[in-house]
């Protein structure tokens, strides 16, 4: 019997097809696999890549920011960590070929979106104590904006009563000019009485020259009542665009009070019209005189020429001179039919100091005694708000409460200077200024302003305090003072008086201590006694310690709300890399990276699949294929 190979042969090329099959099977799926393992060595690259955070950015910040010089630098850390994977004697033979970043974000980048997700990032862990949400953070800052659009105006309508001041100064120096003008009236009458021609004619010149200045008085009490004109005019304008959401009774009473300003006004545009009068009744009085001169030495003339023609002969000069006294008699004395003027010059002058003494610096009048100021500087030229270009921005109400209760944490100020050598980094980020002394200056003016405004409000608000400030007013102006005047000096007490108590709430802030934003009466703390003390050189105590109010610390929080979101963030990141330099010369926030993608370029063997024997027979080498990968990892 003989046998046959037929039945092998095929059933040799059936294996070698279901082998072949199988294998194909088999490598795909390996394939698949191992662009998982690819992907997921990738991935766990990128976690040990980005778990080489700047430890101190964390430590003292609790921000997360991957440190390089260059990109190579991440590329080279990248292929170290995925060298372990690739080394694995599994069934996914690969090499890596190149790895290269397609993109990266730092904290810098984009006006501080990421530096500021990062805040978010970590706030959102039950850091977050204020019970305060969105409506209750609004409505701190628009009762803040109010404070200070009402301090505002009050400040511009103290110019306006020092202009009506000057404008009753003016008067003032009129009035004087004619009571001098009667004085030597008197005088050169006088001289015609005994007789003396010689001697009314030099009181005359004297009264002439008198005369000779009324018109450039009025002219001058024309130039400031027409700019007092002006002013209430911008005055107007300015409130209307100051104060749209000004709270109704504080809008009544500043009407009120712009009222008494126009009543001025047009008051006084009644007195100008009886004062430009003056200068034609003061060139006929000039006339009057320089004739009756001219008849005096007329007649002195004839009597020193004259002779007896015999000897009973007698000059009755007596009679002579009765023709010219009737004359000069007819001078009628200029004056002006009203009351001019500032009647209490040295209250005034207290109140012209009470704003003169902020002018001239603030930090003297409310840092409290023996408190030394820091004379740290920074080089904030140096840092990201000056060497990286950032848009505006803006952000929610709460996040911009999230980021102010942040810097609270982790940034120092006046009251908490943690030691640091430039102590006043809440106020750097509010203000910007290049040492702690200008930003701790322009935060007591900030607190100054606010603390003025919310204390008007009070007074405005107070029929005692109004009442005792009109009394006052009254007084200075004088009993027959127009009414008008009394009003608007009464509105510059109470705006100074508010001032006043203001030092003392800054004071009482920069101790430690706390103020209530909107004062009641048990909280109020300076007496109008007090106040004039205070301008008169006398110290002035803090306001009254309180368990309830806001601190120093709040107080700058709240501020933060108005800053604009990018500008804060990158004053933050000014402080952070000031500090973080002292340790390390070389950081900066730009070399931190918050998003890193990668693309790996890889090399793959087959494994259930390859014609690597029968190409290395034919001298083709071994068979591999490209794989390409990318990854992103972002804290």
């Amino acid at each position: 019997m003989k046998w046959k190979g037929q039945i092998s042969v095929f059933l040799s090329l059936i294996l070698i097809s279901v082998c072949g099959l199988i294998c194909g099977l088999l490598e795909s799926a390996r394939t698949a696999g191992a662009r998982c393992f690819i992907q997921t060595a990738m991935h766990s690259a990128m976690d040990s890549l980005f778990s080489q955070y700047h430890r101190a950015l964390w430590e003292n910040y609790r921000i997360f920011g991957l440190e390089h010089r260059e990109e190579e630098d991440l590329e080279e850390d990248f292929a170290r960590f995925m060298e372990p994977y690739l080394k694995q004697g599994n069934g996914y033979p690969f090499a890596l070929e190149d790895s290269q970043v397609t993109a990266k974000q730092t904290l810098t980048d984009d006006s501080g979106k990421y530096f500021q997700q990062e805040i978010m990032d970590y706030m959102k862990y039950g850091i977050w104590t204020k019970e305060w949400d969105e409506g209750s953070v609004g409505e701190a800052m628009d009762t803040l904006k109010e404070a200070g659009q009402i301090s505002d105006m009050s400040r511009s309508m103290e110019v306006e009563t020092k202009d009506a001041w000057k404008l009753e100064k003016a008067l003032e120096n009129l009035a004087e000019c004619l009571k001098e003008q009667g004085r030597l009236k008197n005088q050169a009458a006088a001289c015609l009485d005994e007789g003396d021609g010689s001697g009314f004619c030099k009181e005359g010149d004297k009264l002439i020259k008198t005369l000779e200045k009324v018109p450039r008085l009025v002219e001058a009490y024309e130039k400031q009542a027409d700019r007092l004109g002006r002013q209430l005019d911008k005055l107007r304008a300015d409130y209307e665009a100051k104060t749209p959401d000004v709270r109704e009774e504080v809008r009544a009473n500043f009407e009120d009070s712009l009222g008494e300003y126009a009543s001025y006004v047009d008051q006084d545009g009644e007195r100008r019209m009886q004062i430009a009068g003056l200068r034609e009744k003061a060139a006929e009085r000039i006339a009057l005189v320089e004739k009756v001169q001219e008849e005096a030495e007329e007649l002195e003339e004839f009597i020193g020429e004259w002779e007896p023609e015999d000897e009973d002969d007698e000059l009755n000069t007596k009679a002579l001179w009765e023709p010219i006294k009737r004359h000069f008699a007819q001078y009628q004395v200029l004056s002006l039919p009203f009351e001019a003027g500032i009647k209490d010059k040295e209250k005034e002058g207290l109140l012209k100091r009470l704003r003169e003494m902020a002018q001239e610096g603030v930090l003297s009048l409310v840092l409290p005694k023996g408190q030394r100021v820091s004379e740290g500087m920074l080089n904030p030229l140096t840092g990201p708000s000056h060497q990286i270009s950032y848009g505006e921005g803006d952000a929610g109400l709460l996040e911009k409460a999230m980021t102010a209760e942040y810097c609270q944490v982790f940034f120092n100020h006046f009251c908490d200077t943690g030691g640091k050598e430039t102590a006043y980094e809440m106020e750097y980020l509010l203000f910007g200024e290049e040492s702690d002394r200008e930003n701790l200056t322009a935060s007591a003016e900030r607190l100054l302003a606010v603390r003025e405004g919310m204390n008007l409000i009070h007074i405005l608000g107070d029929s005692e305090k109004r009442n005792q400030a009109r009394t006052l007013a009254a007084a200075i102006v004088g009993a027959f003072g127009l009414l008008p005047l009394v009003s608007i000096t009464a509105f510059l007490i109470m705006g100074l008086w508010a001032f006043g108590e203001a030092v003392a709430d800054v004071k009482a802030l920069l101790s430690g201590g706390k103020v209530p934003v909107l004062k009641g009466k048990e909280d109020w703390s300076l007496s109008l006694d007090g106040l004039f003390g205070f301008a008169a050189g006398k110290g002035l105590e803090g306001s009254k310690n309180r368990e309830s109010g806001l601190s120093y610390e709040q107080y700058l929080t709240i501020f933060l709300f108005f800053s604009p979101a990018a500008r804060l963030l990158y004053r933050m990141m000014d402080v952070i890399e000031m500090n973080l330099k002292r340790e390390q010369e070389n950081f900066k926030l730009s070399r931190c990276a918050y998003r890193v993608d990668i693309q790996a370029q890889l090399c793959g063997k087959h494994v259930y699949f390859s014609l690597g024997l029968l190409k290395s027979m034919a001298g083709f080498g071994q068979a591999v294929y490209p794989l390409t990968a990318s990854a992103a990892k972002a804290y």
